[in-house]
């Protein structure tokens, strides 16, 4: 099994798909959070898109190839977000104690009622997912149980076992490093794997891309190079809008339950690009890192949201601009509105002003909570309720920085929608998810 291993761009994932294509064995496109569950034995090409978190993983992974073919290529691409998805399914499953102490207080103040999984999801600021994964940890520790109707409290006691949790995390971490070094070690890969499987007999295989060379064509053709280029540039992603309220939100002070009249809905919208995404998405993760200064969008950003709006099919054309208030990217959004008026001949109303000290909490969080955040939060003021009153009947562009629960959105697009908009478009710089 000959074996490879390169930092992932553009270029080297062209040439993996063309190789992919012209194999004449069959082949398998393996991602980090893959559980490989195939038995197939001829299969002849595994290509990896991102690193799996471990070397054991990593070996186990590929040595589905190989077991019934003379030959058998491995191909492993680390992607600059390896670290951050191994964290991510590191932790998920990892009791927080804080929010297990919540679970656990909410289920034994119903009085011995069962709560389902949304219920509980509006007591404790958690997502569906992660409360789901804490629940089956109480459950397997005897604290909770599942009924017919939810979840309840046994009663028993429950202490968190941090020593425990920092074992498996120290493991983890270890792990990783190790797969890390599995990247950017200059020796035989294969020994590297066998040791990492505690094999004393482990010696050089010969055949890696460190024991002899690289196996693979290094020559990308100009084609290829070109729609690699034009599909990193694209611009437009959609941003649904929200259609239901979340449940339980009346625990949290929030009027709002079932549907989202049709009347208060937010319109589809768009976002330059997800906060994920290779091309602009890479640009915006610099505007939107913690510790980036808030200053004007550069010249081809601002060009490259012109282009969303030129792209984009709406029913109508908006008739107005509106944005967000921000704390942190005010320059930003008054950029990008300033740009967006002039091109379009949009006239820009100005902002909606904050209201009750104006939205609170951080990201993440579960809808219930994220909603309850900017319930109420916002207002229409004396300026640009005059400048609205014009513009009565007619769909108006929201302008925000990064939609993430799009709650913000939601709650803004209801606001402007019952002071005489006919839609709401939304249009942000970055999508989060």
């Amino acid at each position: 099994m000959r074996a490879y291993t390169g930092q992932t761009d553009t270029s080297e994932r062209e040439e993996s798909e063309r190789l992919l294509k012209n194999n004449e064995v069959k082949a398998l496109v393996a991602t980090s959070a893959l559980g490989m569950g195939f038995d197939k034995p001829d299969l002849g090409f595994v290509l990896h898109l991102g690193a799996p978190s471990s070397p054991v993983a990593y070996y186990q992974q590929v040595g589905r190839a190989g077991r019934a073919t003379e030959n058998a290529d491995v191909l492993l691409l680390p992607g600059t977000e390896d670290e951050a998805i191994w964290h991510y399914f590191a932790t998920a499953s990892m009791p927080n104690q804080a929010k297990a102490e919540s679970v656990l207080r909410a289920l034994t103040d119903n009085g011995g009622a069962p709560l389902s999984t949304p219920a509980l999801e509006a007591r404790v600021d958690l997502r569906r997912t992660p409360l789901e994964l804490l629940l089956k940890v109480l459950d397997v520790d005897g604290a909770v149980r599942r009924v017919k109707g939810g979840w309840v409290s046994t009663g028993q006691p429950w202490t968190y076992d941090s020593e425990r949790y920092d074992r498996i995390a120290a493991a983890r971490v270890h792990e990783q490093r190790a797969m890390i070094e599995f990247e950017t070690t200059t020796g035989c890969r294969m020994e590297f794997l066998q040791r990492a499987l505690d094999d004393e007999t482990a010696v050089a295989c010969g055949r890696c891309d460190n024991c002899t060379s690289p196996w693979y064509p290094v020559d990308v053709q100009d084609e290829a190079a070109a729609t690699a280029a034009a599909s990193l540039d694209r611009v437009g992603v959609t941003i649904d809008a929200r259609a239901q309220w979340p449940t339980g939100v009346a625990n949290l002070g929030v009027n709002a339950t079932g549907k989202i009249a049709p009347a208060d809905r937010l319109s589809e919208g768009r976002a330059l690009a997800r906060l994920t995404d290779l091309g602009w998405g890479g640009a915006l993760r610099g505007v939107f890192e913690p510790q980036a200064t808030d200053a004007p969008a550069s010249h081809a950003m601002t060009a490259a949201c012109i282009r969303v709006l030129a792209e984009w099919n709406w029913p109508e054309r908006p008739a107005a601009i509106v944005t967000m208030p921000s704390r942190q990217h005010p320059l930003l959004i008054d950029s990008v509105a300033r740009a967006l008026s002039e091109v379009g001949r949009l006239p820009w109303l100005g902002e909606l002003s904050p209201a009750n000290g104006g939205p609170t909490g951080t990201a993440g969080g579960n809808s219930a909570y994220r909603l309850s955040n900017v319930w109420e939060r916002f207002e229409v003021g004396p300026e640009l309720d005059a400048a609205l009153e014009p513009f009565a009947g007619q769909p108006l562009l929201l302008i925000d920085d990064v939609a993430d629960s799009r709650w913000t959105l939601t709650v803004a697009g209801r606001l402007l929608r019952r002071h005489g908009a006919s839609a709401v478009l939304p249009f942000t710089l970055a999508l989060r998810s």
